[in-house]
Parts: structure tokens; C-alpha cells; sequence
């Protein structure tokens, strides 16, 4: 049978080298065809032939979602740490300060998580941005990434990039249907030896010291599995909670039992398993995945590591695997943390806000649009009892009036013309324990305000075509941006939903009405288009910044992080006043001058940055008869044939500036970039002017 094809995308080299090596490992390339290829590695057509794409991360599939035809299907990783690696961290006494360094914040978080978790009792300092270090600390901890450890540092311990972790390889398994847990895939036996290799790296004094003694043991404790270590003479010297349940070495008086005081059948188990292969072992009517390694110091045989758990308990992974896949979408993301702000009003609204999630009062978020009131929704529903329920989000703008009604209440079998044959479960329904987000409520129409009332008073709904009535516990939150006091006097909006909804007020003030916060975001989101367009670090000047708190910014949080996103696709290490679009005299020909004079403004832009003889040549392209639209790929070829070199992130840059002039538009998906009609008119413009820029 032919195997099918997976892609595995990186950012890095180290780290797609470490997570394919990984792969070969544990056996994968029995059973898959495996390449791998970085970002920047991508193009649209070769990516089709694959059957599914592995991507390391979720900041890495931001940087992939382009090239991924829509009908791909892909799988974004769960990662753990390398315990193979851990040895260096062994040696460090218990509480010392340490930085725990990376590019990305959330990988530096769930890193120390980890390490934490395994009994690694150091004190950890996040260390992923360009913030002065602390010179007191001289100890750098860093997953594959010690190009980003500061220079003072005396010490560097390099623990290798994360691995995949078995819940990922679990997904991988039943994507393509194959059970993971048969006899043939062996797949959680296999993951073991990632484990097991930690007794690769210890030395015999290691091994003997009191202290490194102490954090295998909270390593060997906090693990899923059932784990046992007995030396030559067959005494027990290290067990876990798992073990010692499953084994019943709690009931056994002395400390360090042998295994002839276990069970006849645990222990003829144990003895009679072949070294180094994993099994399946039927005890007492229960299956268990056993792994059996010796561990060997100074080339003696030292003591026998046993590593065992239910294979229920894999069961059960693969059905919380499926369980989580169905209800991704039902999922809320942002916790009240996402919400970063210094402005004193805003932290009190926040304290506010987490009292409110307590109870199942219906929430009206008031505020402008791009303020973040679908945020503060998810956040109030992940502080509340519901956390763990779905919350469902529908935005009353995004959906036609024709549709509204069934998306919302759902309908029957035949309810009307085109409807599903088995009908369809609504939002309401969907959102039956947790929580329903009706976002721009003052969009809805009077037909849904009506029904809306009903379902918030009497707490049930009927289906579209249904004859039944389906009772609901369900806590709403709504937000709009408009005034609904207005909307109430001129008839449009029911003053009595009105009441139902404004049980529990709260209001996001403006961006212009908490201007210190502007640094603090301009920041954040510096760093996460660094990340994403993998661009060096860059700043605001300070006259930039001074323009950024004078704006008043009709757009708000929204509007600030597309500011930033085009500075990064533009400006160098220093963003200056005049990158910005509302600082650019370019943006001054749309109600100040002709279009003439607006279309050479925006070449002597250009010009000024050295490449307006470039951007004429890619508008000559995308003007082509033959040329519809065109990716980047095909772009940067007729510029070669026209000697023209330009990097992929170069022509990024220019792309995004055509793009923020409105000379092209750029595509979502596959569809790559096509030219605007003011784009003809800026490329005529040259044409009849030949002295202010040449094809």
C-alpha cells in the first residue's frame, strides 16, 4: 500500500532537524513518506502533493496559512522538552536564578511550565525580547536557541529544541486512521524512549549525588506513566505513584522492596520481558505497554528502568483527542492577561469584569469598534464556572438577515428550500452550558430582536420548521459599537430587549482615551510581527511615537496593530514618523491634491526609497494582458528576466507599500497580487511622463 505524504514546516533549521529526527526515532517513517521544509522553503504548487502539513507552531502557521491551498489539511504541534537534554540542569543548585531563554513568549512560558513540572527546582526569568538584562544573573537555560542568550552569560545550557509531544503523534495517527496503539504501530512504547535516554547522559557520580538523586525522582514522580527502577539484586530503589498503586508497593512495609515481593504475576512479567523492545503484557486481564531499558554507567550494567501504563489510559488519550477536535471551534481563547493596558480605568473595568464572570448575568460590552470587546468576552467566559463549556461567537454584521435566524435557532428536516436533510442544531444550542457572544447587537433585524427577547426571558428556543420547544442554559454577553439609546428613539432597536441585554454594563474606553498604553501595544505588536515576518528587531522614533498619541485613532487597538504590521513590512531598524500612514505626505492627495500631483507624490516616496524603477516594472507585469493576478514566485521571476534581485522578504516590503497605496490588491489564499485601477493610472502617469521615472 502506498504511504502517505507528510510536509514538516519549521522556521528554523535546528528545529525541523530535530523534530524530523524525531519521526525516524520512534518509527514514523514506517508508515508515512516524510519531507521537510522550512518558511521560506514554500511555494503553492509543490505543497499539493502532500497529503497533510506538520507545523511546529502556531506563529509558525501564520507565516504558512498562504501557501496552503484550502483544501489542505494541516496539524500545528504540541511540543514538550528534550528530557534527554536535561543533564546540565541537574548540576545547578536548587533555587539558583536563571534565564530561560527564547524568540517566543509562549514557548518560553510553556518551557518553564515543563521544567517546573518535572521537579527542576531552579528560579526561572523569562528572557524572549530586547529588554536589558540582569547582570546579577550569569545562567542561561535556552531550548535550541543560544544565539539569543546575552552576552554576559557565563554559563549556557542548550536543552535542544521541544519535541513533538504524543498527543500531536496521537492526531497524526488518526488523521490517517490508523490506530496508534495497535501491535503493529507500538506508538506510546515508542514515544517511552524519549524518557528512557535520560539515563544516557548521567554519570555515575551523577547518579550518586544526593541532590541530582532528588530531581530524577521528581522527574520519575510527575510522569503519566508507571515507572520502576530496580538494581542487580533485584531491590526496588525508585518507583513513582502510578507504579506503586498498580503494583500495590504501598502495602509492602519496607522502603526499598524486592521485586519477589511483588505479585507472581507482576513479577514473572517484569523478568521474563526482552531488553529494549516494547510489549504488550496481558496481567491479571489488564493490557499494559512496557518498555524495559538497563541502565548502564562506566560500561557496568548499573540497574533496570522499567517504564508501564494501562493501555486504557492511551485509550482514553485518543478519545479526549477526539472530544477536543470536535469542540476546537467552540473554544475560547483570551484570558483577562490578553487584555494589556497601564491606563488606571481600564485595570478597574478589568476587576470589575472578572466579578461579573462569577454569575450567569447577562453582559453588555459597550465600546467603538477595535477596542477588543470579543476579547473581553472570551475573557469573562474563561474566568467563570463555564469555562470548561463552549462559548460561541456571532457577529449580527457578518451574517445576512435571510440566514440569521436558522444560524441562530437552527432548523428541522426540511424546514425550507436547500435546508439539510437531517436539519441542523443552531448556536443557541451549540452554546447549551457555556457561553453565546452576540456581537454587533445592534445590527440585528426586528424579526431576530424579537426572538431574542423570547430566548433571554424564557430561556428556550424552537428550531426554524419545529414544533417543539428546547430548553437552554446558556449565559449571553452582547456588545456593539453603537449607541443604542439613539437607536431605541428613532424605532430601530426594542427599548424592552434593551433592558434584558444592559443587565451587567461594562465599557472599553477608546484608544485616544488611554494614550499610555499606545508604547506598551506599539511594542507587543513590534514583536509579534517580528516573529512572524522573521524581520530584525525595530523601534518607534520618538517623533513616530509622538504622532502615534496624537492620532485619534477612529479605528482603535485594531487600527494601531495594522500600523505596526505595515511599519514592519516597510521601515528598517527605526520606524520614523514619516512610514507612518498618517504621517506620509503621500496620504495628503486624497482630499488636498489632484490625482496627478497624489500619484507623484507617491512616486517620489518611492523614488526616495530607491526603487521606484522596481515597483513600475512589477505594475508593467501585473498589467500584462495575460496577467490576471500573480504570486510572489511569478513576480520576482519577470523581475529577474528584467535584472531585477530581490530577496522574498524585500519584495514583502514593496508588496505591502503598492498594497497600502491601493496601486494593487493583495489576494487572500493562492490568489497572489493583482494590479488596482489606480494602479493603471499611477503606471500611465510615468508612461506620459518619462522624465519622472523610467519602465
Amino acid at each position: 500500500m502506498e504511504k502517505n505524504s507528510i510536509l514538516v514546516v519549521a522556521y528554523m533549521k535546528n528545529t525541523l532537524q530535530s523534530l524530523v529526527s524525531q519521526l525516524t526515532e520512534i518509527g514514523l517513517q514506517d508508515y508515512f513518506h516524510i519531507d521537510a521544509r522550512k518558511v521560506d522553503e514554500l511555494d503553492h504548487l509543490s505543497i499539493r502533493k502532500y497529503s497533510l502539513v506538520l507545523i511546529s507552531s502556531a506563529i509558525v502557521y501564520k507565516m504558512v496559512k498562504p501557501y496552503l491551498p484550502e483544501d489542505m489539511q494541516y496539524i500545528i504541534t504540541k511540543r514538550t522538552i528534550n528530557y534527554a537534554n536535561i543533564r546540565g540542569l541537574l548540576e545547578i543548585p536548587k533555587g539558583t536564578m536563571v534565564y530561560l531563554v527564547s524568540d517566543l513568549k509562549q514557548s518560553t512560558e510553556e518551557t518553564i511550565r515543563i521544567l517546573k513540572e518535572t521537579g527542576i527546582d531552579l528560579e526561572f526569568r523569562p528572557f524572549y525580547s530586547q529588554e536589558e538584562p540582569n547582570k546579577d544573573i550569569t545562567i542561561a537555560v535556552t531550548a535550541g536557541e543560544p544565539q539569543l542568550v546575552p552576552a554576559h552569560i557565563k554559563k549556557v545550557i542548550n536543552i535542544g529544541s521541544r519535541l513533538i509531544d504524543i498527543s500531536t503523534l496521537v492526531e497524526l495517527f488518526n488523521h490517517f486512521q490508523i490506530s496508534p496503539f495497535s501491535s503493529t504501530t507500538h506508538l506510546s512504547a515508542r514515544f517511552m524512549q524519549s524518557l528512557v535516554d535520560i539515563t544516557k547522559e548521567l554519570s555515575d557520580e551523577m547518579f550518586r549525588s544526593k541532590l541530582l538523586q532528588k530531581s530524577l525522582e521528581n522527574i520519575i514522580k510527575n510522569m503519566d506513566d508507571a515507572v520502576l527502577v530496580y538494581n542487580n539484586s533485584s531491590q526496588i530503589e525508585v518507583f513513582n505513584q502510578h507504579a506503586g498503586e498498580i503494583l500495590e508497593l504501598n502495602s509492602i512495609k519496607s522502603t526499598k522492596p524486592y521485586l519477589n515481593d511483588l505479585s507472581d504475576s507482576y513479577r514473572d512479567a517484569i523478568k521474563n520481558m526482552a531488553v529494549g523492545q516494547e510489549s504488550f503484557v496481558e496481567i491479571d486481564e489488564t493490557t499494559f505497554y512496557m518498555r524495559k531499558k538497563r541502565i548502564i554507567i562506566d560500561a557496568q550494567v548499573y540497574s533496570t528502568l522499567i517504564i508501564f501504563r494501562k493501555a486504557e489510559d492511551y485509550r482514553k488519550i485518543e478519545h479526549d483527542y477526539r472530544f477536543k477536535a470536535k469542540q476546537k471551534n467552540l473554544v475560547a481563547r483570551y484570558y483577562f492577561d490578553d487584555v494589556k493596558t497601564v491606563n488606571e480605568s481600564v485595570i478597574n473595568m478589568i476587576k470589575i469584569a472578572q466579578r461579573l464572570a462569577r454569575s450567569n448575568s447577562t453582559i453588555l460590552i459597550l465600546g467603538e469598534t477595535g477596542t477588543g470587546k470579543e476579547v473581553l468576552a472570551q475573557a469573562i467566559h474563561n474566568h467563570s464556572p463555564r469555562k470548561s463549556q463552549p462559548f460561541i461567537g456571532v457577529n449580527f454584521a457578518a451574517i445576512s438577515e435571510s440566514l440569521m435566524e436558522s444560524e441562530l435557532f437552527g432548523y428541522e428536516p426540511g424546514a425550507f428550500t436547500g435546508a439539510n436533510k437531517s436539519g441542523r442544531i443552531g448556536m443557541f444550542e451549540q452554546a447549551h452550558m457555556g457561553s453565546i457572544f452576540l456581537d454587533e447587537i445592534g445590527d440585528a433585524s426586528a424579526v431576530i430582536q424579537n426572538r431574542l427577547l423570547r430566548v433571554l426571558q424564557e430561556r428556550q428556543i424552537m428550531r426554524v420548521g419545529g414544533d417543539r420547544v428546547i430548553p437552554l442554559d446558556v449565559r449571553v454577553i452582547a456588545a456593539t459599537n453603537k449607541d443604542l439609546h439613539q437607536l431605541i428613539a428613532e424605532g430601530t432597536f426594542r427599548e424592552d430587549l434593551f433592558y434584558r441585554l444592559n443587565v451587567l454594563p461594562l465599557r472599553l474606553l477608546p484608544l485616544r482615551e488611554r494614550k499610555e498604553d499606545i508604547p506598551l501595544l506599539i511594542n507587543i505588536f513590534i514583536k509579534e510581527f517580528q516573529e512572524m515576518l522573521g524581520r530584525p528587531s525595530f523601534s518607534f522614533s520618538k517623533a513616530a511615537l509622538e504622532l502615534c498619541r496624537e492620532y485619534h485613532w477612529p479605528g482603535n487597538i485594531r487600527e494601531l496593530r495594522n500600523v505596526v504590521e505595515y511599519a514592519a513590512h516597510i521601515s528598517g531598524d527605526i520606524v520614523f514618523k514619516e512610514d507612518l500612514p498618517m504621517g506620509s505626505s503621500a496620504f495628503t492627495y486624497q482630499s488636498d491634491l489632484p490625482m496627478n500631483e497624489g500619484l507623484k507624490v507617491i512616486g517620489e516616496e518611492f523614488k526616495r526609497k530607491g526603487f521606484l524603477s522596481e515597483i513600475l516594472v512589477m505594475l508593467e507585469f501585473l498589467n500584462s494582458e495575460h496577467v490576471s493576478s500573480a504570486g510572489r514566485s511569478a513576480i520576482v521571476d519577470y523581475l529577474n528576466k528584467r535584472e531585477f534581485t530581490l530577496t522574498d522578504q524585500q519584495l514583502r516590503y514593496r508588496q505591502g507599500l503598492l498594497n497600502h497605496h491601493e496601486l494593487i490588491i493583495i489576494e487572500k489564499g493562492r490568489k497572489g497580487s493583482r494590479i488596482a485601477e489606480k494602479g493603471k493610472k499611477f503606471l500611465e502617469y510615468y508612461k506620459e511622463n518619462p522624465l519622472a521615472g523610467e519602465l
